[in-house]
């Protein structure tokens, strides 16, 4: 199912059944507030060359797990807009007062991920973060079919993670995600929207993995 089709239905639905938290399962919506208020903020992430600068919402945990679990594995649109607002902010900050004119774009998962699951959970997060901070939104990459990152060190994944560009490469860019772990996805990416004309490439993700990001 494609992306935004599959995102269609499940707006139009949250509009007559009640949403239950990824996590605890409370009705109201996903994250409740309960969750929300044990949610741990993200470490600074060290530099990832050649990003310009990288940031992350939330510590990836026991708390922020459930939710990244629902966003990646079922389409989790209720995840996505209910995280949107505070990283719209966030967004801002990343951004800062010389480059309001960023497009939004995101490092999309391999293609038979996409075609199993009937979306690309970067891509749901980008076109709501859009929707939310009122900065356009764009494909300018397309993965290569290669070997899934999840358990790889950075050694493995680096060297796992191919894109190629699409279209025209807008010059200022942020690059949306949901989790950082190694660094290396965001920076394969980048890479690529670099030699295809963009000229500063941020990273921008829903959450980060301390205790791998220096692996």
């Amino acid at each position: 199912m494609l992306p935004w089709w599959r995102g269609s239905i499940n707006r139009f639905l949250e509009q007559w059944f009640p949403t239950s938290c990824a996590r605890c399962g409370s009705l109201g919506g996903s994250p409740c507030s309960i969750c929300i208020g044990q949610f741990v903020g993200a470490a600074p992430i060290p530099e990832i060359p050649p990003l310009q600068r990288v940031a992350a919402l939330l510590r990836y945990d026991e708390t922020s797990r459930p939710f990244i679990a629902d966003l990646k594995y079922h389409g989790g649109w209720s995840v996505a807009r209910g995280l949107a607002p505070a990283l719209a902010f966030l967004l801002d900050d990343t951004i800062g007062a010389n480059k309001p004119d960023v497009v939004l774009t995101w490092a999309p998962t391999t293609p038979e991920r996409a075609r199993h699951r009937g979306f690309d959970q970067a891509e749901v997060l980008a076109r709501e973060l859009a929707h939310r901070s009122g900065h356009r939104v764009q494909r300018t990459l397309r993965r290569l079919p290669g070997e899934h990152q999840t358990g790889r060190n950075r050694s493995e994944r680096s060297q796992g993670v191919r894109f190629v560009s699409v279209g025209t490469v807008p010059e200022a860019i942020v690059l949306v995600d949901d989790v950082v772990t190694t660094g290396s996805t965001m920076a394969a990416a980048a890479k690529v929207l670099l030699g295809a004309g963009a000229v500063t490439v941020l990273g921008l993700a829903v959450a980060a993995t301390p205790d791998r990001l220096m692996q």
